[in-house]
């Protein structure tokens, strides 16, 4: 499906395309309502769209666990908030026991 090359020039590879991990600015997970497979769809800073097909292997919590231990320390700032608004660290923490680096709740 996808590959992740971690760090601070770090790139997600797909069969299609590569992005660097530094010029993402929106990540999503999209149902395709015709065919209902799930892509991530990735929006770049240079206006560009990559979606990356999982085939329905991927649910909602994995993708969320990978985006945000792999792909979100290397984001710029503002997709840092972008990923934060849509990222329920509770519930991963409640669910998958995850913890993001630096992050604790009280």
């Amino acid at each position: 499906m996808f590959k992740i090359i971690p760090g601070e020039q770090g790139t997600n590879h797909s069969k299609k395309d590569t992005v660097s991990i530094s010029s993402i600015r929106d990540i999503n997970l999209v149902r395709n309502p015709f065919n209902l497979i799930i892509d991530i769809v990735i929006e770049t800073f240079h206006d560009k769209k990559i979606k990356i097909r999982t085939y329905n292997f991927l649910g909602d919590l994995h993708y969320k666990l990978i985006v945000d231990q792999y792909i979100y320390p290397y984001m710029t700032e503002n997709a840092k908030k972008v990923w934060d608004r849509k990222v329920n660290l509770e519930r991963l923490r409640d669910v998958a026991r995850y913890e993001r680096k630096g992050t604790k709740f009280v």
